[in-house]
């Protein structure tokens, strides 16, 4: 959700006491009191920032002022507007975000090009949201994947959507279908070229114009394309990170493992106040194969709020799949039979950090179910 406008010292008694982390294109702010910081969550922060502009072909440096990013719950509180908010960004000379989370890509997303728009102008809120909605990640927010939604506007309801100036009025699941329509069909490239077209539009003829400028279709068109659209899944944000620790198959069982972890480590993230988690990858066959998931811990270690969340990137929409992610937990929750999965898959490994900054996470093994065919043949 953006707003237009704050002033940041109407929000916090104690801004200017709050620490900060500069990196390459945020500067992050926290209330050290409530919580501490982990060495990868303004890394990863940058890398977010990175990763949605490059997916539309935009180098790190052409990605506009920075950001400034709040953490702190008082001023997220006070500083957005709508009664039970508790994130919000304003688009103005700098881009703000004000959250009570660490990193809130919804948000973030706002502050990129394509989230926002020229500060004052912007875009229509039902455009804010629908790219903000595209580049949520469930997998660092610890929630459920955005889906299509099987119904769509009509293109005049959809021409009202477009002139409403309040996100709180708005499905943001609809803002989403409809903007994966688009890019589903035309490629970031061509996306790219809207968001540049369409900044500074302010109405749905505005948008109109921007459509049959770049992709050569009416409103109404672009209406009938959201509503051919089932019901369906992008890859997570997380699928796009580089650099993210990678664990490939070999034949032999799969074990994910990070050890002697510490907050203050560059590859813990925080997820929550006292929440952490570390994010990898997985290299699996593309045949999809069962595996048996097995979490384990070393002994004493209490298994509560150990989990491991897993995602599928496909590099394509994925259909029939109201559930597009894995979930299992240290203490044997939520995790019934083998898992059945292909090709790159991107997750987190999460859990509560001890009071000292320590991390202790769930030692994970992927081991290939058998079938018939390993087993040998009678004499």
């Amino acid at each position: 959700m953006s707003i237009a406008a704050v002033g940041v010292a109407l929000g916090c008694c104690h801004c200017t006491e709050l620490p900060t982390e500069v990196g390459e294109h945020v500067s992050y702010h926290w209330d050290d009191s409530e919580a501490r910081l982990c060495g990868g969550t303004v890394p990863t922060v940058d890398r977010f920032l990175e990763t949605v502009g490059g997916h539309y072909g935009w180098a790190p440096d052409e990605l506009g002022p920075g950001v400034e990013y709040f953490w702190d719950e008082e001023l997220s509180v006070n500083a957005c507007s709508w009664p039970g908010t508790f994130n919000c960004e304003s688009g103005m000379n700098r881009p703000i975000v004000f959250s009570n989370a660490p990193i809130e890509t919804h948000e973030l997303a706002h502050t990129s090009r394509g989230g926002h728009g020229r500060p004052i102008l912007g875009f229509p809120p039902f455009i804010n949201e629908a790219f903000a909605s595209r580049w949520s990640s469930a997998v660092i927010e610890h929630g459920q994947a955005f889906l299509t939604w099987p119904e769509f506007l009509s293109a005049a309801e959809l021409r009202a959507a477009l002139e409403v100036n309040d996100a709180n009025k708005l499905e943001y699941g609809l803002a989403f279908t409809w903007w994966v329509a688009l890019e589903s069909t035309y490629g970031p490239n061509k996306m790219a070229e809207f968001i540049v077209e369409v900044d500074g539009a302010t109405s749905a003829n505005d948008v109109e114009r921007a459509l049959r400028r770049v992709f050569g279709i009416s409103l109404a068109e672009s209406a009938a394309l959201a509503e051919s659209l089932p019901e369906a899944s992008i890859d997570d944000p997380v699928c796009e990170l580089e650099g993210l620790p990678t664990f490939t198959w070999t034949g032999r069982p799969l074990v994910v493992e990070r050890s002697d972890a510490h907050c203050d480590d560059g590859d813990i993230v925080n997820l929550g106040h006292d929440n952490t988690g570390w994010l990898f990858a997985l290299e699996l066959p593309d045949t999809l194969t069962d595996y048996y998931v097995s979490l384990t811990l070393p002994p004493g270690v209490d298994p509560a709020t150990k989990a491991m969340y897993l995602v599928e990137c496909h590099g394509e929409l994925e259909f029939d799949n109201p559930f597009p992610y894995n979930a299992a937990f240290a203490d044997g929750k939520v995790q019934s039979g083998p898992w059945r999965l292909q090709g790159r898959q991107v997750g987190r490994l999460s859990t509560d950090m001890n009071p000292d900054g320590a991390v202790v996470l769930s030692r994970v093994v992927f081991e290939r179910v058998l079938t018939d065919a390993d087993r040998p043949m009678p004499p």
